[in-house]
């Protein structure tokens, strides 16, 4: 299965502001919903996952698979998102639908638990105009190297670009 990080970041290295939102401007949400819904799967965190319902922003993920990590038991049963307790599960119930490509949306907790267990083949990251100062780091406390080999650019509009990268 292709699993791919995709992650909006600040010009300074930050995925959210220091409120711990991700406030990017106008037209990034939907970049990153289109590459979600092209891909039909998702996996994010507990804190990701609340945000986006909270918002009402879940109506704009369309993917049919979607995961939520959580160390905790999660009252799912209105919502369109399936709970997994680890990566490696999460995995294992989109192989077992026939799922072939998945996106790691986030947050920086669930993108670290990919990195160290070695499960990330691409990491697509929208740069965005924007300096937030201070927040959620991109990688935060990742301790390891991880190489990387840029594979294309691309100008998303006037002010941001995407940057897609292969784990090597």
């Amino acid at each position: 299965m292709k699993k791919t990080i995709f992650l909006s970041v600040s010009i300074d290295g930050f995925i959210a502001d220091k409120a711990g939102i991700p406030s990017f401007p106008e037209g990034a949400w939907e970049d990153w919903c289109a590459l979600v819904n092209e891909t039909n799967s998702l996996i994010a965190g507990r804190t990701s996952q609340k945000q986006v319902e909270e918002i009402g922003a879940d109506a704009a993920l369309t993917a049919e698979h979607k995961i939520v990590i959580s160390s905790q038991d999660l009252d799912l049963s209105k919502s369109t998102w399936q709970g997994a307790k680890s990566p490696a599960e999460a995995l294992e119930i989109l192989k077992s639908k026939g799922v072939n490509e998945v996106i790691i949306g986030g947050g920086r907790t669930i993108v670290n638990a990919f990195i160290r267990e070695g499960l990330v083949d691409f990491i697509i990251i929208d740069l965005q105009p924007v300096a937030f100062g201070n927040g959620t780091q991109v990688f935060g406390d990742f301790l390891g190297r991880l190489d990387l080999k840029l594979l294309e650019t691309s100008k998303l509009n006037e002010n941001a670009i995407r940057l897609k990268y292969q784990v090597v």
